[in-house]
């Protein structure tokens, strides 16, 4: 082997190594798009006091799941819904699994626009305005919001817009496309488009409730997956109105 030889070996070695070694500091989250801002912050704060690198994959709950189910490399799982958490249990994707937050579902109209109703049925009811919600099929928010029309005894489905994620459902009122939309609380008090015109009660559907999964055994993950409930995340949680306890 030739000097030349030699030192590209080397090169080539050490390329390896340090590509080995930037790995192990590095994960990747999967999270219900619904978390967008809340979660960028929380790997922000976290890779500055590890020193690690944090990939975030977002969209919609049931589309995360699906993709993990098909072996994509997530090593943390967000869900903004049971049944997908469930899901993956069921798939035997899931190491541990926990409810880390909490939200509220609410309507929305665009702030420039001023309804009067008595009751939120009629509302819905009568206006000929579309309303904005998520794939029902794979957005939890979207779920959610045909549970609480079945409450209502509501058929809307002429008039429903479905999104592939709860925040293309926000996107569009405040563009002031739509009238009205389903969103959740948290999503709704980030924008300064649209205002809240009722809070849906609990009993009108099913709760709304994050879960935290660990899905590799890599030892960065489970530290990410715990910190998800420490006194620092609750207290950014609370910063963006979702509920802990």
């Amino acid at each position: 082997m030739n000097r030349i030889e030699y030192i590209l070996l080397i090169v080539v070695m050490v390329g390896c190594s340090g590509a080995k070694k930037n790995s192990s500091k590095e994960i990747t989250v999967f999270a219900a798009a619904s978390l967008s801002d809340v979660i960028t912050e929380l790997t922000e704060n976290f890779e500055q006091e590890k020193d690690v690198t944090i990939k975030l994959n977002l969209a919609a709950s049931g589309t995360l799941a699906r993709q993990i189910d098909q072996g994509a490399d997530a090593d943390v799982y967000l869900s903004a819904n049971k049944s997908w958490m469930d899901f993956l249990v069921e798939k035997e994707k899931t190491l541990e699994n926990e409810v880390f937050a909490k939200n509220e579902l609410v309507l929305i109209s665009p702030s420039d626009r001023d309804f009067q109703f008595l009751k939120v049925d009629s509302l819905l009811l009568y206006s000929k305005s579309k309303i904005a919600i998520g794939d029902p099929g794979f957005v939890p928010a979207g779920k959610y919001a045909m549970q609480v029309f079945n409450y209502y005894k509501l058929d809307l489905s002429s008039r429903l817009f479905q999104s592939q994620d709860v925040r293309s459902a926000l996107m569009m009122v405040e563009l002031g496309e739509l009238d009205f939309g389903v969103v959740y609380k948290t999503d709704a008090l980030a924008s300064k488009k649209v205002k809240i015109i009722h809070t849906f009660p609990e009993e009108t559907h099913e709760p709304v409730e994050y879960y935290r999964a660990l899905i590799s055994t890599k030892g960065l993950a489970k530290e990410f997956y715990d910190y998800l409930y420490s006194s620092e995340t609750k207290k950014i949680l609370g910063n963006y109105s979702f509920k802990t306890d």
